[in-house]
């Protein structure tokens, strides 16, 4: 992984270069079988001799080091290897930190966790002005902390409120705002890095240069991080926001905290001996082990194929030129990820408003991430975009994706017209949420190239992509998809076709649910606040407000239509429609959206629920929230008893990535496990006596306890399998 070369002993400055290339794959990430090959890297350096610099790039086109190899956690026997896998790498850190030749990270592409801890322990660092540069500690989003020092090198580089924020929120940063904080010295073009960065070596070797020891000083730093009780107030506000944000459930930031505002006022040595055994703590414990699990999955996802006839893995075939079939914010989405990834794009509406619409967003959004990495950067793939109110040059598309409003007969007919135009090889994709892709091309001669692709809003941040197979899909088309879905940077699952599919009918089931709650008497609030309590990212009455009641109330009736008696759209939909109540675009729907102020709950809305008595004894959210919760995984288990799913790991990851399943609990199956299957069905028996039917237990759900058998112990239905 590391290749050494050295400048002539005659050259002066003499300098040493390290390459990072883990062979065989496509980023760089550490493991602990690299620890050796590292030191005996640094041990040639010394037996050399005259080495004045030192710089560290990768040989990766774009990545730099991605992080720690997470493998090491899912392998590990307990949390004694961890420790000590992260206390050998505080050693090789150290080693680096501590060198007496100046250390230069040269930063091309990601530099994430463990790798951006590797360049923080160099002397000085320099990133690429690149869209493919980003700097981050994700740890957090893993249930962990950045535990190579981190927590502890950060604040002492960059102060301490900025470190809180990238560690707490493990939010990305671009080279431009990376040299604004301190976190990297300097910012050149990609194809200057190895020269820059071996200028830098030269001039920290000569002492042009010195290497920067504190944060960049300002007043506000001077005045509350100078300071104890400024430090105290600082982690006291942090905290608050934590608990909010997370109600308590993740105990990551709450452990990253406590390590901070420990270790800020010890020497940094005492600071990074506090990092190993917290980190074990934490990479043992149940969330952690969830988060990771996903995470697993997903990369296992996106590497998914399908087999031909004969066995053997279908290539399918990249997308280049891409064709979208309606505007407004869904078209204009879509086409932004194509264009980020270098696909021709081109949105046709039948109106001039909405297509201006969609194509304003396009602008809008790049013009954005302009203003962050440098309008050059995003130049290109903005001129990738184009559009028109016909359907001229779609007989050149790879690839047509459907994104008209969700009416059978206006997706038929625009199929016929699809059909009657595009080439026999264009694959033809509606990104219908709810209706049967079946139906909607039922009139197309060649049913082998229909498919579906549901996408969700907002399409640049959703990492799911669900692909939908109608009976008569082919596998090429399938293939096809799935490449589609890698190249924009998605996590795919592929389901069966029928009414919601997976994600939109788990959602309605979850969401009506909800609605019934409060038929019988619980308030807006209490169920919101429950949902959030159980740890789901928003509740489900302020989600229906934001997906639009009325796509909702669509999406619903569709179901109600497929599920007679399990599952029913309150009369009070129709009165929200009635008064033009869609929620947060129209400013009003179960909550109330001032033009200036937070949103809250508009007490007229409980006059819709016909019936409805005011609880004499008020619910208890946390039961809401698990009773919701139960409803939605009961859907998921029904969804691959049926062959909706092809296993349980789809099942995580779209409950997870699509709708929101709480991510603490690995997802709806991975919840279910972790609960116990047998202790399961004995609550849902005790909740379907006191309410009702809809916690009856799925016929698969009560076999697979009966027989003590999981969920994770079925064969997939396509006979692939992936790491749980």
């Amino acid at each position: 992984m590391f290749t050494l070369t050295l400048d002539p002993p005659e050259a002066q400055p003499r300098l040493a270069v390290i390459t990072i290339d883990r062979a065989g794959e496509k980023v760089n990430t550490i493991a602990p079988e690299l620890f050796p090959e590292i030191l005996e890297v640094f041990a040639a350096i010394e037996a050399a001799g005259g080495v004045a610099g030192i710089v560290l790039i990768s040989g990766k086109p774009d990545n730099f080091v991605a992080g720690a190899d997470v493998e090491v956690f899912a392998r590990a026997s307990g949390r004694g290897e961890i420790e000590r896998f992260s206390r050998e790498g505080h050693r090789i850190l150290d080693k680096i930190a501590g060198s007496p030749i100046p250390v230069v990270a040269a930063i091309h592409g990601a530099a994430l966790g463990a790798g951006l801890e590797l360049a923080l322990a160099c002397s000085y660092r320099l990133a690429t002005d690149s869209p493919k540069t980003v700097l981050a500690l994700p740890e957090v989003m893993l249930g962990l902390f950045p535990g190579g020092g981190g927590v502890s090198r950060l604040p002492r580089l960059i102060g301490l409120r900025e470190s809180l924020d990238l560690i707490l929120t493990g939010r990305n940063v671009r080279p431009r705002r990376a040299r604004r904080l301190g976190l990297v010295d300097a910012v050149v073009e990609p194809e200057a890095l190895l020269m820059a960065a071996r200028a830098a070596a030269a001039a920290l070797a000569t002492g042009e240069k010195t290497a920067r020891k504190e944060p960049p000083q300002d007043m506000t730093r001077t005045l509350l991080e100078g300071n104890r009780l400024g430090r105290a107030l600082i982690f006291r506000q942090a905290r608050q926001q934590v608990l909010k944000k997370t109600q308590g459930l993740y105990p990551a930031p709450l452990v990253a905290l406590d390590v901070m505002s420990r270790g800020i006022e010890l020497s940094l040595a005492e600071s990074l001996a506090l990092e190993p055994p917290a980190f074990a703590e934490l990479a043992t414990g149940s969330v952690s082990r969830a988060l990771v699990s996903l995470f697993r999955r997903s990369n296992a996802l996106k590497r998914q194929s399908v087999a031909g006839p004969d066995g053997a893995s279908i290539e399918g075939k990249a997308t280049e030129r891409l064709g979208l079939v309606g505007g407004g914010f869904m078209g204009g989405d879509i086409a932004i990820v194509a264009a980020e990834k270098g696909i021709e794009t081109r949105i046709r509406d039948v109106a001039a408003a909405p297509l201006a619409r969609a194509l304003g967003h396009v602008h809008k959004y790049f013009d954005r991430k302009g203003r962050s990495i440098g309008a050059r950067n995003v130049f290109k793939p903005r001129s990738k975009v184009s559009g028109g109110l016909t359907l001229a040059g779609f007989q050149t598309m790879d690839l047509i994706i459907e994104a008209v409003p969700e009416s059978l007969p206006l997706k038929q007919e625009v199929f016929a017209q699809l059909e009657a135009l595009a080439p026999r090889t264009t694959i033809l994709a509606s990104n219908t949420s709810a209706l049967p892709i079946a139906a909607i091309g039922a009139r197309l001669a060649h049913k082998d190239r229909l498919i579906g692709l549901h996408f969700f809003s907002p399409v640049p941040k959703m990492p799911l992509l669900e692909i939908v197979r109608a009976p008569e899909t082919s596998q090429a088309t399938i293939a096809a998809c799935l490449r589609f879905a890698t190249q924009i940077g998605k996590t795919p699952i592929v389901v069966a076709d029928g009414p919601g599919f997976y994600t939109t009918r788990m959602l309605g089931f979850y969401l009506m649910a909800a609605l019934e709650m409060i038929l019988g008497g619980a308030t807006i609030e209490e169920v919101d606040r429950g949902a959030r309590k159980i740890g789901w990212p928003v509740g489900p009455i302020a989600l229906l407000d934001e997906v639009g009641i009325d796509v909702g109330a669509k999406v619903a009736k569709t179901l109600a239509e497929a599920f007679p008696g399990r599952i029913s759209v309150p009369d009070s939909v129709d009165m929200f429609l009635g008064q033009e109540r869609f929620g947060r675009k129209s400013g009003r729907g179960f909550y109330l959206y001032p033009t200036k102020g937070k949103k809250k709950v508009d007490p007229e809305v409980y006059s819709f629920f016909k019936g409805r008595v005011e609880a004499k004894v008020r619910p208890d959210p946390e039961e809401l929230g698990e009773r919701l919760t139960m409803i939605a995984a009961m859907e998921a288990v029904r969804c691959l008893e049926e062959g909706i799913l092809a296993s349980a790991d789809d099942g995580d990851i779209g409950g997870v990535f699509g709708i929101g399943y709480p991510p603490l609990r690995g997802g709806p199956f991975r919840h279910l496990e972790e609960l116990g299957l047998e202790v399961v069905v004995a609550r849902l028996s005790r909740l379907r006596e006191r309410y009702g039917e809809a916690y009856a237990a799925p016929q698969l759900l009560t076999e697979l306890a009966a027989a003590g058998r999981t969920f994770s112990s079925l064969d997939r239905k396509d006979g692939q399998s992936h790491a749980r």
